[in-house]
């Protein structure tokens, strides 16, 4: 099949499955791949070791897979219109995990779309990842037109904001690519202001400072008094420079059932989760985003937002 006609397929068969945005981008060197060389000098990573090993490979995706011709990138969108308590004595979890995991969901809806294409296409192979391999899936999403790395580094899209999963097919075939999309963000610094640790400087990401990393990636150990102090009552995640971005004012409803919250996910007691044990805690989250965690580094950051809750009482 020729170059266009596969590519329209392609699409064609991505959005027929469910993915909501798909682009195509040359499998080549990134210009601004160097950034995350950068990124990690500066120690920005915090624990998160596993970033710095295979760095070429981030770097360049023919040295993750020599075939690789063009890469395909799907995003799915994952809002749901229900908004976390406001009352502190109830634990925030990031929306993102409020359903099942992501993960199996779109490995299972790119496995099929590669899976279709090669009935048509016999002679097409490729490779599938979602936030799984030495892949820099936002710079990626940049270069196939799904959207723009906005200032507090998530990936931003004209129509339904950031709150959108990413995943990538890469292919052995040429196909016909589609143009980066140009930075909106203009002036807005909307989601460095409102950070709670001063997490964020224009586009660019301090981890070891940022709720999400400290409540999933920072493990078995203890959180820096400062920081938990400014936690408030996120136990899993946080979103809070997503909820005052002006482009998520473009939020949808997803489509994806898999992605609307289980009912004790959106306003746990912050009590009944500290007494949690280790099998309780597993089987109310072995299919989602939360088991990640795991029991012991999750109940230390219910233990934190109680501490917040009872020092705001206080006040």
């Amino acid at each position: 099949m020729e170059r266009s006609g596969l590519s329209a397929l392609i699409k064609e068969k991505a959005r027929a499955i469910g993915f909501d945005k798909v682009g195509i981008a040359a499998a080549r060197p990134l210009r601004n791949a160097s950034y995350l060389r950068e990124w990690l000098q500066d120690g920005f990573q915090g624990e998160m070791h596993w970033m710095e090993r295979y760095l070429e490979k981030r770097l360049d995706v023919t040295k993750l897979y020599p075939s690789a011709k063009s890469v395909v990138v799907v995003a799915h969108n994952y809002y749901t219109p229900v908004d976390h308590s406001r009352d502190t004595a109830k634990g925030k979890i990031s929306r993102y995990a409020w359903g099942h995991d992501y993960h199996k969901i779109m490995r299972k809806k790119l496995k099929l779309l590669l899976s279709e294409l090669r009935q048509i296409e016999p002679t097409l192979e490729g490779r599938l990842f979602v936030d799984s391999a030495p892949v820099q899936e936002k710079l990626w999403a940049r270069q196939a037109g799904i959207g723009w790395q906005g200032k507090n580094t998530n990936l931003l899209t004209r129509e339904m904001g950031s709150w959108i999963f990413l995943g990538e097919l890469i292919v052995n075939k040429e196909l016909i690519c589609d143009e980066p999309l140009t930075d909106y963000c203009g002036r807005c610094t909307a989601c460095i202001d409102a950070c709670p640790t001063g997490a964020l400087q224009p586009y660019k990401l301090d981890a070891r400072k940022c709720i999400s990393y400290l409540t999933i990636e920072h493990r078995d150990k203890p959180i820096a008094g400062e920081l938990a102090a400014k936690m408030g009552n996120w136990i899993f995640g946080c979103d809070i420079c997503q909820e005052v971005c002006p482009w998520n004012s473009f939020a949808r409803e997803t489509k994806e059932t898999g992605y609307f919250p289980e009912a004790d996910n959106i306003e746990p007691e912050l009590t009944r989760l500290v007494q949690m044990s280790d099998e309780q805690f597993k089987k109310r989250f072995k299919k989602t985003p939360v088991f990640r965690a795991g029991p012991k580094n999750f109940l230390r950051n219910v233990r934190i937002a109680l501490q917040n809750h009872f020092s705001k009482e206080w006040e």
